[in-house]
């Protein structure tokens, strides 16, 4: 749905996979990366037709549906990050607990949230998931039978696809759909009191600011990098023009709020990129930080935040915060 005169849209869709292994699982300390890694081969092998399983040299690179979602170039034709090699993916996992071990056939609860485009590709989703199971997962590759796979709705679940009867249902009733502001209201800011908001930070966090990443956080700078996000996945997913987000006037309105508590300390992370064949250090800030100030217009951001998360290594389910208003 394209955004109207005044507002920029994201359209998402929140789902969950239902894992049972097959043996006592050991489960790595943050399971992001594992999920996300296996994932990603499984989806490649299931929709590769030309079997090379070189996305790089293809001619199909920018009509295939595994780039899109797990590479993410930009379009040759992109207006925007165009000398970036990549795009916000169009999907959030959220992994489960790790750092022990499951027992056999014990649920694990994959969170999985699409946005825009990847929405319809959910029956690839689901395949990808399956086979993932199949392979195993872990370093003894212990098979996990998908279960359920179960679409979320205004507090309430239904199941798209189980074991069972392996037909996955369309997703197409669980759209939701997020309107921004594309300018602060002036009003809404001379009316608006003055408020604190919280925001508990449940995974590593990644914001680079000047060319570093943060170890503090200013709302400037936590805001600026969330609403980069939401307009990169307006523009690449769900059909929106970013262009027409008052990004300046936004920051600048940002700038205004303060910290008045924050007790966020670094979560140091380092995985293993099977595909770049390279150690890669994935740490963020995990806490809380209390923001004081005319926060009112800023709330739906925020809000759209919980779903998309903020700064880098979303896909793997980093930068997940949760929003609490204090008064």
């Amino acid at each position: 749905m394209p955004d109207d005169q005044n507002t920029i849209s994201i359209i998402y869709g929140q789902f969950s996979a239902v894992f049972k292994p097959e043996a006592p699982l050991r489960l790595p300390f943050y399971t992001g990366s594992m999920f996300r890694g296996a994932f990603g081969s499984a989806l490649k092998h299931a929709v590769c037709v030309t079997r090379t399983y070189d996305c790089e040299t293809c001619l199909l690179k920018h009509r295939c549906l595994y780039p899109y979602i797990f590479e993410t170039p930009p379009p040759p034709n992109s207006r925007v990050m165009r000398k970036y090699t990549s795009a916000p993916h169009p999907f959030v996992f959220e992994p489960p607990p790790g750092g022990v071990t499951a027992p056999e056939a014990r649920p694990l609860v994959v969170g999985v949230t699409l946005f825009g485009k990847a929405i319809s590709s959910l029956s690839h989703f689901v395949f990808a998931l399956e086979q993932l199971g199949q392979r195993g997962l872990g370093a003894r590759r212990v098979r996990c039978v998908l279960s359920t796979v179960d679409g979320h709705l205004d507090g309430h679940q239904w199941t798209l696809y189980s074991a069972e009867d392996r037909v996955p249902r369309s997703a197409d009733a669980f759209e939701r759909l997020f309107h921004l502001p594309l300018r602060p209201a002036a009003a809404s800011f001379e009316t608006s009191p003055t408020e604190r908001v919280k925001v508990e930070i449940l995974t590593p966090l990644r914001v680079r600011y000047e060319s570093r990443l943060v170890a503090t956080l200013p709302f400037h700078v936590f805001f600026r990098s969330l609403l980069r996000r939401i307009a990169h996945l307006s523009y690449f997913h769900c059909g929106g023009d970013s262009s027409r987000l008052a990004f300046r006037e936004w920051i600048e309105r940002a700038s205004s709020v303060e910290i008045i508590e924050q007790e966020l300390k670094w979560f140091d992370w380092n995985r293993y990129s099977n595909r770049q064949q390279t150690a890669m250090s994935m740490g963020g800030l995990i806490g809380h930080v209390t923001f004081a100030g005319k926060l009112a217009p800023f709330y739906p951001f925020l809000k759209a935040g919980e779903i998309v998360h903020a700064g880098k290594g979303t896909s793997f389910g980093l930068g997940r915060f949760r929003v609490v208003r204090c008064n």
